[in-house]
Parts: structure tokens; C-alpha cells; sequence
């Protein structure tokens, strides 16, 4: 069991420690998620960065209990001092809208398209808040214009197909913050939109989140946003968080060499034309290919007999920093505070 991230002075809002997420294969089961652990303090911005299949989205869906029927979740996720996995489904639901608000990355995913915009607005004030529907019809409509949707009142006479990706999305955003939740969770909310659409959802969120005083948690794998946006970033691999602490300092000086390769990986406008990116080498390894040893091991520049042979290294904490580490050769070890 990894040992708990730094704790605040302050309880936090979500607390998530040991999570682990198990997928029933033929063969006996595929974790996609290990051992993680993080807090979101009430008010505050968390990102969670890394590659496809690193378990960012898997960590998320776990958080809110839409993990299908044959994956099993084991750990704890305490939010609000509540255990979320002692929750049956229709707690769950409760909680989904009322409490915590989702945003994914495609909208249609999340609007039906058969209903008009303002019935699916209205119709989670009328589940999670008992609103009539006179009153959910007129929130509705404030709803739509706190996240900068024109027209709001035409808007939502209309259909999800009548509107751009950026005016669906933030729709979607309406929806998950119309009931008043603490928490708000964005999974890759900007990535199927381009690119000026993109900074005005960030610029959205980060308004909401700071005017409601709701808490953030946003899963990407945009350095650049995570940058923006949040205070704190945790950094995962195949389904390890193995770097965390507050993101300026992250950011610029990472300890783990995955968090390094990424950054040297982002593209710049600098970069000279011609010259081939620079890419992480090779494939993410899958959790249950990779043995008992670190899982970014075969693509590390750094990597040592020990980091294949030995069991996966404990979490290390950094206390006064609020950093987080697992990794036997970092870049830049923790100093010894005197």
C-alpha cells in the first residue's frame, strides 16, 4: 500500500487513497489502476496528466461510480467525508449532478440528441433538486448564460445538432454546474475542439470554479493546460502516479523522467521546421505486462537492472515541498530538510 500524499492543514474535499481499478479478463484480469492516491482541496484545481491508457480516465470514472459491472474497484475515495465505494448505484446517481458535475471530452456523448437542450437542462434541477419545471425552465436559462452561451433563451428551444462542438460543450458545462455541485471533474474537455474554442472553455472553467467556489479536477494530457489552469498536478504512468506536487515546480523542475520526457515532448513554435519532434520513445507498457518492476522502465533513458528486477519503489513525499515521487533513479532526488 503506498503511503499517503502530503496532507493540508484543512480536510480535503476528495480525498482518494490506495485506489485500484481491476477489469475481469479471460485470462484473469487486466489493473489499469494502482495504488493511487491525491487529495482535491475544496476550491482548488487538480490535474492529472499522462498518455493514453496511463489510467487517468479510468481514475476518474471510478470517482464517480461508472466503472461497468465487471471492473472492481478497491481502496477508498472519500469526498466530503463520505466513502463513495460504499455507495450503492442509486446513491451514486444521487451524488452524480447534485454533488460532483462531469464534463467529458465529446458533448454529444453526454446530450441526448433527441431532446431539446432546455428539457435536459431542466430535468437534472427537477431529479437532484425538486424544482418545478417552470423554475428549472427559468435556472436553466441563467445557467446557459453564466457559461456564455448566446441567445440563451432560443438556445434552449433547440437540439443538440443545431449547435457548434464549443456551444455544446458549454452546454455540457451548464449541465454539470447547474445543480450547485462541490466538485466539478473534466475529462479532456478541450481536445475535440479547436484551438481558440479550446482557450475560451479553460478560460471558462477556471472563471466558474473561482466566481462558485467549486473544486476542480481536470484530467488531460495537455501540459500546457494543466499549466493554466490548476494548482496542483499529479503526473501517471500505465496506471502508477509517479510524480506530484504543485505544478509551477513540477513544471520546472520534474524529478521523474517520464514528467521530463514529456515536457521535452511538447511542441513548440520554435521548434526548427524540418526537424523530427520529440516524441516519448516506444509504447506505453500496460500494467499487466509489466511485471513487478517500473512500468515506464523500458522507455527510460535512466533505467537501472534494479528498476526491472526489484518490486515497483515506494511513493516518496517531500513534505515541505508537497512533492510526491516514485522512481529509484530520479532526476533530482529529495533533499533532506534541516
Amino acid at each position: 500500500m503506498n503511503p499517503s500524499p502530503p496532507t493540508p492543514a484543512l480536510s480535503p474535499l476528495l480525498r482518494v487513497r490506495d485506489l485500484c481499478v481491476r477489469h475481469a479478463t479471460a485470462d484473469g484480469g487486466t489493473e489499469t489502476v494502482s495504488g493511487v492516491a491525491f487529495d482535491v482541496p475544496a476550491g482548488g484545481a487538480v490535474g492529472i496528466v499522462g498518455e493514453s491508457g496511463s489510467g487517468k480516465s479510468q481514475t476518474a470514472l471510478a470517482l464517480i461510480g461508472l466503472h461497468g459491472p465487471s471492473t472492481r474497484v478497491q481502496g477508498s475515495i472519500r469526498f466530503d467525508g463520505d466513502e463513495l465505494l460504499a455507495l450503492d448505484p442509486a446513491a451514486f446517481r444521487r451524488l452524480r449532478g447534485a454533488r460532483i458535475g462531469t464534463v467529458f471530452q465529446d458533448p454529444m456523448s453526454s446530450l441526448n440528441p433527441y431532446r431539446r437542450i432546455g428539457m435536459q437542462l431542466a430535468e437534472v434541477l427537477e431529479t437532484h433538486r425538486g424544482a418545478t419545471r417552470s423554475a428549472a425552465w427559468a435556472a436553466a436559462a441563467r445557467a446557459l448564460d453564466a457559461v456564455r452561451v448566446s441567445s440563451p433563451l432560443q438556445r434552449l428551444q433547440q437540439y443538440p445538432h443545431e449547435l457548434s462542438g464549443g456551444m455544446r460543450q458549454r452546454v455540457t458545462i451548464a449541465m454539470a454546474i447547474i445543480a450547485g455541485p462541490q466538485l466539478l471533474i473534466a475529462d479532456e474537455p478541450t481536445t475535440a475542439l479547436d484551438p481558440t474554442v479550446q482557450v475560451q472553455i479553460l478560460e471558462l472553467l477556471d472563471q466558474l470554479r473561482r466566481e462558485q467556489g467549486l473544486a476542480l479536477l481536470l484530467i488531460t494530457h495537455d501540459l500546457g493546460v494543466v499549466a493554466r489552469l490548476c494548482e496542483q498536478t499529479l503526473v501517471m504512468v500505465s496506471g502508477n502516479l509517479v510524480e506530484a506536487g504543485p505544478t509551477r515546480e513540477l513544471l520546472s523542475a520534474p524529478r521523474h523522467p517520464y514528467t521530463a520526457a514529456l515536457l521535452r515532448a511538447r511542441p513548440s513554435i520554435h521548434h526548427p521546421p524540418g526537424m523530427p519532434l520529440n516524441g516519448l520513445p516506444g509504447q506505453p507498457t500496460l500494467a499487466h505486462e509489466s511485471g513487478q518492476g517500473c512500468r515506464f522502465a523500458a522507455r527510460c533513458e535512466r533505467v537501472q537492472p534494479d528498476c526491472i528486477a526489484l518490486p515497483l519503489y515506494r511513493q516518496t513525499h517531500d513534505a515541505a515541498e508537497q512533492r510526491v515521487l516514485l522512481c529509484r533513479h530520479p532526476l533530482r532526488p529529495f533533499a533532506p530538510h534541516v
